[in-house]
């Protein structure tokens, strides 16, 4: 989810993974949120946070689409840096929730074109979907709201953008199996939309649950019936926070001499 500097942190324990055999919506990943018995910080409950970025401060991070399978061990590293002519006083809140640990130096004011580097940690306690933000108040009323998100996904899914299968005489049937692979002890609905479709290939099945820790497959099925070149384009959805789709171009042909061989 350009990737993040990376630092050695402590080990983490977590609870016995889930073994459940059904997919679980994505909305029961989502914990509601809790109230917190803090003392009152009159930063946050004054001046709200608006933007993630402002006339003097940037906030330069990259994606932390795969927290819960990346950074179980490696935090995120986000820099905020000043974008003005002008030295810059800021007072950085870090994150909330007990789920991520926020650690970073502030030892000097922020001159121009220098940056604070902050280091984000993942500390679940169980695979699902966390949220909590960094607050940076800046000059006036001009300050960041920073969200952090971290959510499970499928890491180690790979699917190649163009399959071409062997040459088949009329009359016969090749068949290809694309693996769908899951690391995470929880279950991952998936759907195949046949964007280009052809009658001499079939895709099976067309939608399922890829299992925790396990693997299911989709198979494609070719069978010419007159000699010519086929194409499929299928596009895969895996059901998953901030998903994205994997296009395949699948190709098969038939010629006369293959009968021969």
């Amino acid at each position: 989810l350009a990737r993040m500097e990376v630092a050695p942190p402590a080990p983490q324990t977590l609870r016995e993974p889930l073994r459940r055999r059904t997919p679980r919506p994505l909305s029961q990943l989502v914990e509601e949120s809790r109230s917190r018995a803090n003392f009152p910080n009159h930063l946050l409950e004054s001046n709200e946070a608006l933007d993630v970025n402002t006339k003097n401060v940037e906030a330069v991070f990259s994606s932390v689409h795969d927290w819960m399978t990346k950074f179980f061990s490696l935090p995120l590293s986000q820099k905020l840096i000043n974008i003005s002519s002008e030295v810059v006083n800021i007072h950085i809140i870090p994150t909330q929730t007990k789920h991520f640990q926020t650690t970073y130096t502030k030892k000097y004011r922020l001159i121009p074109g220098l940056a604070y580097t902050l280091k984000v940690r993942l500390c679940p306690d169980e695979w699902r979907y966390f949220y909590d933000c960094i607050r940076v108040h800046c000059k006036g009323e001009e300050n960041l709201l920073i969200p952090v998100h971290a959510y499970p996904v499928i890491d180690d899914l790979h699917i190649p953008p163009r399959i071409d299968l062997s040459a088949v005489p009329l009359g016969q049937s090749v068949r290809y199996a694309i693996p769908l692979r899951c690391s995470c002890p929880i279950d991952f609905e998936f759907q195949v939309y046949v964007i280009q479709p052809h009658e001499a290939i079939s895709i099976h099945p067309l939608t399922g649950v890829i299992p925790a820790n396990g693997e299911e497959t989709i198979t494609v099925t070719f069978s010419p019936f007159q000699y010519e070149t086929c194409h499929v384009t299928i596009q895969l959805i895996i059901s998953q926070f901030n998903t994205r789709p994997y296009l395949c171009t699948i190709t098969g042909s038939s010629a006369p001499h293959v009968a021969l061989r």
